[in-house]
Formats: C-alpha cells, sequence, structure tokens
C-alpha cells in the first residue's frame, strides 16, 4: 500500500488528465462491446434465423430482449430495403462503433503521452536540481556511477516500468469490468464459471512476481556499481595505461559484469514467466469455457443459442490479453518501484548547507573576514581546529603547510561548501551563516588547485555563470592571465570547443582559462587555490605579475605549496595537522625559524 501510495504522490498533479484517459478509455471500451455485440445480430441475419417481425416489441433489458429488439429493426430494413441493405447497414454500425473505439483508444494514449513525458522530465530536474544543491560531504561517500544510474537510468525506469504500466491498468481492469458485465447480461452461468478459474489463474501468475521487487533493487545496485567503474576507467585512462593494468582492469568489470548478468537473467526470467504462463492459463480457461458453454448450447431448455455462444467467445477473447498485461504490468510496477525508492533516497539526501528565513543580501567586502575559533570535523574526524585570524580588506593573506593540514578546507568553509562545526566566521562583521549563500559566493573569484572546465566552448568557459559580457571584456580578462596569445592560434579561437574536462588543452592552457574566469568576475576577493601550479616557469612568472596588477587593492587569498608565490604576502598563515602553527611575515616567519623556514628550506629558496 506504501507503494501505491508514492505513485499517488507523482501523479497528483495530473489528476485531471488522468480523469480524461479514464473517461477516452471508458468511451473505446464501450464502443468495443458495442462493436463485438452487434455480432449476435449479424450472425442471424447471414445464417438466415431472423424471423420477420412487424410489430414493435416492448424493451425488456435482458440479452434476449435486446437480440429481438435488434431483430425487429434488422427486419424493419429487411422489409423496406433487402436483405443486403440490411446488411451493409449491420456492417456500417460496426465499423463506426470499431472506428470510435480507435478513436478514443488513441486519444487516451495521446494524453498520457504528455504525462508520461512531463513526469520523466520533471523527475530529472528535479533530481539533477539535487545533485547541484548537496554539500561536496555528500559525494565523499558515494559512488559517482551509482549517483549517474539513479538520475538516468532509474529515471528511465519510472517511465518504462510505472508509467507504462500505468497506462495499461487505466485500461485494462476497465476493459475486463465492462466485458465481464456484458458476458453476465449474456449468460450469468457461463460468466460466474469464468469467475471462478480466473482468480485461479491471477493468483498463480501472481505467485511468481513476490521476490520481484528484491531482484530489481539488486539489480539497481550493481548497475550503479559497474557504471562507476566504467567513468572511472575513462577518466583515468592514462594511469591505467601507464601502469600497465589493462588486463587487470578489465577482469575487475568482466567480474562486475558478470555479476550483474546473473541477477539481470534471473530477474527478467521470473518477470516474463507472466506472459507464457498468462497464456497458457488463457488457452486452459477458453478450453473449459468452450466445453461449459457447449453444454448449455446443447441443452436447448437454457435458450443458449449458438450465436450468442460465438459472441460470448469473441467478448471473452477481449479480456485474456487485457488479463495477462494486467498481471505483467504490475510485475513491472514492482520493478519501477525499486527505481523510485532508489530516487527518492537521492531527494531526501538532507541539505546541510540551508539558508535563514529572509537571510541578508550582500553586494560587496567592506571591512574584514574574521576566523574565531573554528573547528570542522568530518565524520567525527576533526580536520580544522580552533582556528583564529583575521583578513582585512585589501591585504594578501597566503595559507601553507603540508598537504592534508586544511588549507583549501578554510576555503571551503569561508564560501559556505560546509558549515563549520564549532566556531563562527565572520564577514563585515556579520555571521556568514546569516548570509544569503549566492551572494555571498558572488563574492568570491576562484582559482582552484585541479582546473575544473566543461566540455564547451572556451569563451563560454570564460564567462561561466556572468551574463550581458561583452567580447573586449573576455578579451581583456584572457590577456591578463596569459591566455589571449595561443587562444587565438586555435582554429576557431574563442569559439574553440575544449572536449571533456578540457582534454584538448595542455595542464598551462587549462589553467590560464581558468584564471581569466576568476580575473573577469573581477570580485572582491580572489582565492587563488594553487593559480599557477601546472604553468611553466615563463608563464607563471607573466600570469603573476598579471596576478599582481589585479590583486591590487583587491583582498587575495593564497594557499600555496610552492613558496616563492607568496614571500611578499602581508601574512602568511601556517597551518599543521588542522592548527595554526605559525603565522607572520615572510621575512619575520624565516626569523622565528620555525616550520615555515623548515618548509623554505626544502624547496631550496633564497632567503637572504
Amino acid at each position: 500500500m506504501k507503494d501505491f501510495r508514492k505513485l499517488f504522490i507523482l501523479l497528483k498533479p495530473y489528476k485531471f488528465k488522468l480523469v480524461c484517459v479514464s473517461l477516452f478509455n471508458i468511451f473505446s471500451i464501450v464502443f468495443s462491446v458495442f462493436s463485438i455485440a452487434l455480432l449476435a445480430p449479424f450472425l442471424s441475419l447471414i445464417f438466415n434465423k431472423i424471423s420477420p417481425i412487424v410489430n414493435k416489441p416492448e424493451f425488456v433489458f435482458s440479452s434476449e430482449g435486446v437480440i429481438t429488439w435488434l431483430q425487429y429493426f434488422i427486419s424493419q430494413t429487411i422489409i423496406s430495403s433487402g436483405m443486403i441493405q440490411a446488411l451493409l447497414l449491420l456492417v456500417l454500425t460496426i465499423f463506426v462503433f470499431f472506428f470510435l473505439d480507435k478513436l478514443f483508444n488513441y486519444l487516451a494514449i495521446w494524453m498520457m503521452a504528455f504525462i508520461r513525458g512531463t513526469v520523466v522530465k520533471t523527475y530529472r530536474n528535479q533530481s539533477y536540481e539535487k545533485l547541484l544543491t548537496l554539500p561536496l560531504s555528500y559525494y565523499s561517500d558515494k559512488k559517482k556511477g551509482d549517483i549517474l544510474s539513479r538520475v538516468i537510468n532509474d529515471v528511465q525506469d519510472i517511465d518504462v516500468s510505472i508509467l507504462q504500466s500505468l497506462q495499461q491498468l487505466l485500461r485494462n481492469p476497465l476493459t475486463i469490468v465492462f466485458y465481464l458485465f456484458t458476458l453476465s447480461f449474456i449468460n450469468y452461468k457461463l460468466t460466474v464459471f469464468v469467475l471462478i478459474l480466473l482468480p485461479i489463474a491471477g493468483f498463480i501468475i501472481n505467485k511468481t512476481q513476490r521476490k520481484l521487487r528484491k531482484a530489481s533493487t539488486k539489480l539497481k545496485e550493481k548497475q550503479g556499481i559497474m557504471t562507476s567503474s566504467v567513468e572511472e576507467s575513462i577518466y583515468g585512462l592514462r594511469v591505467i595505461k601507464a601502469f600497465h593494468t589493462i588486463d587487470k582492469i578489465y577482469q575487475q568489470f568482466k567480474q562486475l559484469n558478470d555479476d550483474y548478468n546473473k541477477v539481470y537473467i534471473k530477474l527478467f526470467r521470473r518477470r516474463d514467466l507472466s506472459s507464457p504462463l498468462g497464456e497458457f492459463l488463457g488457452i486452459i480457461t477458453v478450453i473449459c469455457i468452450l466445453l461449459y458453454g457447449s453444454m448449455l448450447v446443447l441443452d436447448t431448455t437454457n435458450g443458449f443459442s449458438a450465436e450468442l455462444f460465438i459472441t460470448y467467445i469473441a467478448m471473452f477473447v477481449q479480456i485474456i490479453n487485457p488479463s495477462k498485461t494486467t498481471a505483467e504490468s504490475i510485475a513491472n510496477l514492482k520493478k519501477g518501484f525499486a527505481a523510485i525508492d532508489r530516487i527518492n533516497e537521492l531527494m531526501k539526501a538532507k541539505k546541510t548547507i540551508t539558508e535563514i528565513p529572509n537571510p541578508v543580501h550582500v553586494t560587496d567586502f567592506t571591512d574584514t573576514i574574521r576566523f574565531q575559533n573554528v573547528s570542522f570535523a568530518y565524520e567525527k574526524n576533526p580536520v580544522i581546529e580552533n582556528i583564529h585570524f583575521e583578513i582585512e580588506k585589501g591585504k594578501m593573506i597566503a595559507i601553507c603547510g603540508l598537504s592534508g593540514s586544511g588549507k583549501s578546507t578554510l576555503m571551503d568553509l569561508l564560501m559556505r561548501f560546509h558549515d563549520v562545526s564549532s566556531g563562527c566566521i565572520f564577514m563585515d562583521g556579520k555571521d556568514i551563516r546569516t548570509l544569503k549563500i549566492s551572494a555571498l559566493r558572488k563574492l568570491f573569484g576562484v582559482v582552484t588547485q585541479e582546473t575544473i572546465l566543461f566540455n564547451d566552448t572556451i569563451y563560454n568557459n570564460i564567462v561561466l555563470g556572468m551574463e550581458n559580457v561583452s567580447q573586449k571584456e573576455v578579451i581583456a580578462a584572457s590577456k591578463i592571465a596569459n591566455a589571449y596569445e595561443f587562444i587565438t592560434k586555435l582554429e576557431y579561437g574563442f569559439q574553440t570547443n575544449i572536449g571533456d574536462r578540457g582534454t584538448r588543452l595542455s595542464g598551462g592552457q587549462k589553467q590560464r582559462i581558468s584564471i581569466a574566469r576568476a580575473v573577469l568576475r573581477n570580485p572582491p576577493i580572489f582565492i587563488l587555490d594553487e593559480a599557477t601550479s601546472a604553468l611553466d616557469t615563463e608563464s607563471e612568472r607573466a600570469v603573476q605579475t598579471a596576478l599582481n596588477n589585479v590583486l591590487k587593492n583587491k583582498t587575495s587569498i593564497i594557499i600555496a605549496h610552492r613558496l616563492s608565490t607568496i614571500m611578499h604576502a602581508d601574512n602568511i598563515i601556517v597551518l599543521n595537522a588542522g592548527k595554526i602553527v605559525e603565522q607572520g611575515t615572510h621575512d619575520n616567519l624565516i626569523t622565528a625559524n620555525g616550520v615555515y623556514k623548515h618548509l623554505c628550506d626544502l624547496q631550496l629558496l633564497n632567503l637572504n
């Protein structure tokens, strides 16, 4: 019942259209029933069993009464226009009913197509938006392939397994009910016999489907793991080839694929069993009906003619396929509910970074950033402990230390990619947790240690997130980043597509595009996380000179391993194991002969 409640929530916005679909289906089924019901008078006519009825009979709501009434109108047509005209009129009526049946059936499918497309589009948009808004910490524990599988494959399964099945469930049960009612109207004894046989067949089919959902969930999990393996292999292909591990990686994937295939075969064997099993049970049911119905026809006291029995069989055949596909649809629903569960698990993931009601909208940085007793732990593992320092407007602050000391984490906290575990970060005297997140992040221009570019043109990568930017501004930013020269040498210049993750560019070129992107924003605060680490010596010097010009009168935070880039910083903060162990100017720290001096000695800097 909980699963169907989820389905109700999924379809609630489309209840009016679903009502229309149901009405179209009802009209279609009614005309279908009428078109087949006219088979009885048609057979009576061609077998010349219609006796002329001159006086109009009183209408009685029974199979015999309806047939007598129809025979009266047919006999009147025969008397007035002849046998052929009566036959043509009957065939034309059957044709019209058949046409209306298919017309309303198409209208139902046409309306359902909109629902299916919109639901899939909405689900995919919502899940993708959720991916963009979840905190970075969420992705530390998740496999990328599994997340991709949920957004792409599981959403598609909602359409194939649930919405397509729903389309059948909105029609098939109605078809069964209307036809059973008509069959009861024709001969209630034979219909009671049918109603005894059908539940038995349905129970047997349902028995084979009980483990479908569990197997489907397991299949989805293995599909996510396999997708993740492929994604990682493509990303790390250079390393795989360099370390001659192609065979090993292939064997690992082959094992994952074998495990997936075993579950896949088991699942679909069980699901597809419903089709032949349903057909077999349907044949047995028809044989039983033929046997019992023939006995009723032979017993003349029942008033059950051969024409009515043939019509009855023709109608009963119409409910065999709906009965079978209904069982298949229920089986597919169970498979689809597993996909809904996986997507809902993603949608319910907590956004640990949230805004307070009515946050403060900031447009500029005017005074001071202050880290006050800031600590941060990830899953109870301390990363930053009791950090306290200030950054004044217009100053250059450098943060250095060994890898893993917490340098980048400090900047993630400042931009609210994570929230502090304790303490507080103030900007111009305001707790950054009271500020509008989007406005806060617009104050920063970031060049990350790992260059992040997108499969798009150079121009679009530089203007990322900005609107109404002129070509002149883009060119100026690229010149400052020492990127203009190599861009203009490319075949399409700024409109050159750089490929997935910028694979068509060298590491230094990618870094300069990233720097141009930050320069174009012209933010009040620059964060340079190893901004020149991928550049050659000549390019590094040119970019560093340009950055020094750009950073004049700007607040800048430089995270550096290469200490030659921070010697002129106003304040250098030295981190070790998540704690500040030293801070001061370059000269003061050298004189102190501490951790910073040791790092400088390791890099063989000229300290004189």
